[in-house]
């Protein structure tokens, strides 16, 4: 196999795909891959510019909008992609989520580079509509069949998904769990400063999450379970850091439910392994998720979790082992798993430490990259013999 295989990354910026890229890139071997990545939508230069800095990383930025499809904005990253991709003289093109994934696969046509695909949770997810989730799927099933020589699905629960609405091949489906570089997790925190920057009490029992305040995270869910936890345990406060379009709506509902000196809005933050570090709990009240890298990440700063049974959640999250897991939209059994969190700390401690030991047994970054390493190169060889 050649030596510096010529990779083409293209994905959005922002939030845990951007975080995603940004481990990929970082991660892969410079002595066996030659990457270019090209950031779209909101937040794509600053990555850019970011990804420029490593070592035999080449990176640019396209403006995209991540929401909706725009014909004059999407034409034009459409023909600045097919212009890369005729002069960049690439081996492989790694294409991430939907929007991004079909532009860059479709600008490829007729290069005779193959394409791996990976679309971080699919478009025809659980919380699609009936209609929206037919269209999507007709779409990516065009894309897998004539685009595509293999799909990354993050989870069993994705590709089983992928498998339900004929997207893709047993032979095209493969699954790479995310991981996470632990080491981000370890060390000295200073878990009373950060508590103070959140306003929490020192001695309160805290709940927490990470994300955006959007439909798909359910923060409503969330802010009622926490109302009805806190008519039990006074002592139990509740964060959500992260900044979103349901952010006004949701303080809203802390207001009338009067828990406006328990629960708190961290907004956008960038020490989310020290805010990991100073909850008890970390809670995902997600509607769907792809794997979500947040849980992942409590799991390494030992929390224990309770989650809904979003896509992937039973390969994250051991029930009774490493967490709980609840029905989704069911804010009554979401509040009940917070109230057996609290009413036993000491197993509560417990379940954190057999989720980071889970967590370093089953999704390490490290492993991670390896596998796509080792899939980059199976797919080029396979596309080189067919060529021959």
């Amino acid at each position: 196999m050649m030596a510096g295989l010529r990779v083409l990354q293209v994905s959005k910026s922002t939030g845990g795909v951007g975080q995603y890229l940004r481990w990929l890139v970082n991660g892969l071997d410079k002595e066996r891959f030659e990457v270019t990545a090209v950031c779209l939508s909101e937040g794509g230069e600053k990555l850019a510019d970011e990804l420029s800095q490593v070592d035999g990383v080449r990176a640019l930025s396209l403006q995209m909008d991540r929401y909706k499809i725009n014909p004059l904005t999407d034409a034009r990253v459409w023909w600045k992609l097919r212009r890369l991709i005729r002069q960049g003289g690439f081996d492989l093109i790694h294409a991430h989520t939907s929007k991004p994934g079909f532009l860059v696969r479709t600008a490829a046509i007729g290069s005779g580079i193959p394409a791996i695909y990976r679309p971080a949770g699919f478009a025809f997810h659980n919380g699609a509509s009936r209609w929206k989730a037919r269209l999507y799927a007709s779409v990516e099933r065009f894309a897998a069949r004539f685009l595509t020589q293999r799909i990354i699905t993050v989870c069993d629960e994705e590709r089983e998904l992928a498998r339900r609405y004929r997207v893709g091949s047993d032979e095209q489906l493969v699954t790479i769990h995310t991981g996470i570089d632990l080491r981000r997790f370890d060390g000295e925190f200073d878990r009373r400063a950060t508590r103070q920057s959140l306003g929490v009490p020192e001695q309160a029992f805290l709940f927490g999450t990470v994300g955006r305040l959007s439909r798909q995270k359910a923060p409503a869910d969330f802010v009622r379970a926490a109302a009805m936890v806190h008519g039990k345990y006074p002592q139990a406060h509740f964060v959500w850091a992260g900044d979103g379009e349901l952010q006004a709506e949701a303080e809203a509902l802390v207001r009338s439910l009067g828990l406006q000196e328990v629960f708190h809005f961290a907004g956008l933050r960038r020490d989310i392994p020290a805010v990991l570090h100073a909850m008890d709990c970390f809670v995902l009240a997600s509607h769907w998720e792809g794997f979500s890298l947040s849980v992942l990440e409590a799991m390494a700063a030992r929390l224990p979790v309770v989650m809904n049974r979003v896509s992937g959640a039973a390969e994250a999250v051991l029930n009774g082992e490493t967490g709980l897991i609840v029905p989704i939209g069911d804010v009554q059994a979401l509040a009940g798993a917070l109230e057996k969190i609290i009413s036993d700390t000491e197993h509560a401690r417990e379940l954190g430490q057999a989720g980071r030991h889970r967590l370093e047994q089953h999704f390490t970054q490290a492993r991670m990259i390896a596998n796509i390493q080792e899939l980059y190169e199976q797919v080029y060889a396979a596309s080189a013999k067919e060529q021959e």
